[in-house]
């Protein structure tokens, strides 16, 4: 009898632009890469060796950027080119943003970056085996920004004083260029 067990998770990406009007267009729809962070944290978690909350564990950040290239897989750990101040964001942007160190290529990076946090109410189990992580870009948020890349970050899985999150999934996507006629709706689940 066979007892081993394979661990590929997978994830799906789909963004919507988001109407006043109610009306959403959806503009990309492609899977995404998982990267080898998600192995990192998971080997922290499985290892007592890490955070000792499961809230360290959790993918409770997103960033955005500008750099997304064809060239990029699961080794990629940071976005070629992020949002590099919260003020980008946008002046009047309904998103929580934190200034933080992320884990990037196995070191804790000496500059911060403004990872924005995924609300627990945007979080949803969708079967026993994934889960579907919603993030708003709302009408006030990066306008006039070109954009086409997006990661997802684990929260703190070395469990430091402050937390340094750690990109886990990561994918380029068509140039959109943000305005204040639409939201921007990232709908992207996660298969384990």
């Amino acid at each position: 009898m066979d007892t081993t067990k394979t661990f590929s998770p997978t994830g799906h990406l789909q963004i919507f632009k988001l109407f006043d009007n109610g009306e959403e267009k959806l503009v990309f729809n492609d899977n995404n890469v998982i990267t080898s962070g998600m192995g990192v944290g998971f080997a922290h978690l499985f290892a007592a060796s890490g955070g000792t909350t499961i809230t360290e564990y959790q993918i409770l950040n997103f960033l955005i950027g500008s750099g997304g290239t064809a060239n990029y897989g699961v080794s990629t750990y940071e976005l070629r080119s992020p949002v590099l101040h919260s003020t980008n964001w946008g002046s009047n942007t309904t998103l929580i943003t934190e200034d933080l160190k992320p884990i990037e290529n196995g070191s804790i990076k000496a500059t911060t970056l403004p990872l924005a946090r995924i609300r627990f109410s945007n979080i949803h189990r969708v079967t026993t085996t994934s889960v579907r992580y919603t993030l708003v870009l709302d009408r006030s948020t990066l306008n006039r920004a070109s954009i086409n890349e997006v990661g997802l970050y684990m929260r703190n899985p070395r469990g430091l004083s402050l937390p340094s999150p750690i990109l886990v999934a990561y994918k380029p996507f068509t140039d959109i260029t943000k305005t204040s006629d639409f939201s921007l709706i990232f709908r992207w689940t996660l298969q384990f």
